[in-house]
């Protein structure tokens, strides 16, 4: 499906955009605040720190301890910055191209799924300026290589679907591998979508593509072994044990505050989230323990807590679902600029009494964050409804090409839910969003047209 010259040109005018929308923001920020912590996330120094230890000994790990939190994927990224001496800008101008990359992604699965030009082009420009993707780019942070991994993925997936070419197949299915050293949280998806490709071959009675998926899933399969064996030495036997600390410190932790009615951060730095010496005093027989087995413990006692409260986790965990949805992102594109507090305790807030109080709050403390919140927000709704609209319009319900857009949203949705659901962990489900959303506008302009069509009559 070769791209027209006048399509070309829009293409490559929307990437020079999404590029140029990406270095104002970064560089707005710095001539607003001067200050270089504005593009460090809370979380970035777990990678920083590895990503020296790569650098300087060329192994993974933390003043000399293996690393099991965090996988190598993102760190490998930070080393090129940190070779350089000047991490912060160049991971920044590398991040603007890996996403000036997953726009173009982003119209590629557009234009396989439909065979329009005009809905990929739409779907590159919704994401040009799609506001969590923008902010990612400006911040040490995994989601901006790993939503690049994700898209290309799919969109090698949306090209067997419509072309059964095993090599497309596989090559999607070893790139959503790849993208789970990036981050963990995906690595069930490329183990899910080949389950429902497999069934819609099934229903299909496509039989002779089934031998595609059990190599895929070898393919797969092969790409994760090499960390679960590296990990299982170390006592550890999960891909990363950020899962354990998430299963224990942020869930279990909700739990407990909700059941005794304490503040969720309370309960957090009473568990020893914060500081280790807290935790070993809560649990002194894990003192001579190795740190793989600290964190299965975390990872076994977090779900046993969970699973003693299943009702009260499941609210819990849709109401993060909810935020990870609904947040438009308009707090961490202030926070870039020094205008609102990025550790401001609003989160804990929100676990605690509801959504609602946490709206409260920012209004009382950030008059202009609640009222970008509700100009966001109202874009937000407004993409979703064009995207249900693309969804379901044309027939193209159980489209399996479709679908995969569909599903990878779901998924993303549904992960992120929880205590710690948050609205940048949608970030890797936004590049759907828009494909849906474009596919939306342009069965809406299609409407439009056919109804200003003149009648020929009697």
């Amino acid at each position: 499906m070769r791209a027209q010259p006048r399509e070309r040109e829009l293409l490559i005018w929307l990437l020079v955009i999404a590029a140029a929308v990406r270095m104002a923001y970064a560089l707005g920020a710095w001539l607003v605040t001067r200050d270089p912590s504005v593009f460090i996330e809370q979380d970035s120094e777990s990678y920083l720190a590895p990503a020296r230890e790569l650098l300087a000994r060329g192994t993974f790990a933390v003043r000399g301890i293996p690393e099991l939190e965090r996988t190598p994927g993102y760190p490998l990224l930070l080393v090129v910055g940190l070779w350089s001496g000047h991490v912060v800008p160049v991971t920044i101008v590398i991040q603007v191209a890996l996403s000036v990359l997953t726009t173009l992604g982003v119209f590629v699965v557009a234009r396989r799924v439909t065979g329009d030009a005009r809905a990929g082009l739409i779907a590159a420009a919704l994401y040009a300026f799609e506001p969590i993707s923008v902010r990612a780019t400006s911040a040490l942070g995994t989601e901006t290589l790993f939503t690049l991994l994700v898209v290309w993925a799919v969109a090698l997936l949306v090209a067997y679907v419509r072309a059964p070419k095993r090599s497309a197949l596989l090559a999607g299915t070893a790139l959503l591998s790849v993208a789970a050293y990036v981050r963990p949280a995906g690595y069930y998806l490329s183990f899910g979508l080949l389950a429902f490709l497999a069934a819609a071959a099934i229903a299909a009675r496509d039989w002779r593509r089934l031998s595609h998926f059990v190599l895929a899933t070898v393919v797969a399969l092969s790409i994760v072994a090499p960390w679960h064996i590296r990990n299982r030495a170390l006592d550890f036997g999960g891909f990363s044990a950020i899962s354990a600390v998430n299963m224990y410190f942020y869930n279990a932790a909700a739990v407990e505050a909700r059941r005794e009615g304490r503040s969720y951060a309370d309960v957090q730095t009473a568990w020893g989230y914060h500081d280790g010496r807290v935790y070993l005093r809560r649990h002194p027989e894990q003192a001579m323990w190795s740190r793989g087995r600290r964190f299965a413990y975390m990872g076994a006692e977090g779900g046993r807590i969970v699973k003693a409260n299943l009702p009260l986790y499941a609210r819990i965990h849709v109401a993060g679902m909810t935020r990870v949805m609904l947040d438009p992102g308009a707090l961490s594109l202030l926070q870039s600029y020094g205008l609102y507090e990025g550790n401001s305790g609003v989160l804990s807030v929100v676990v605690t009494d509801g959504l609602a109080a946490g709206i409260r709050r920012i209004l009382h403390t950030n008059l202009l964050a609640f009222v970008l919140l509700g100009v966001f927000g109202m874009f937000l709704v407004l993409m979703y409804a064009l995207a249900v609209r693309g969804w379901l319009a044309e027939h193209r319900t159980l489209d399996p090409a479709v679908l995969l857009s569909v599903l990878s949203i779901a998924y993303f949705i549904t992960i992120a839910g929880g205590p710690v659901g948050v609205g940048r962990f949608r970030h890797p489900a936004m590049p759907f969003v828009c494909v849906l959303a474009a596919m939306g506008l342009v069965t809406w302009w299609r409407g439009r047209h056919r109804d200003e069509q003149p009648s020929h009559g009697a």
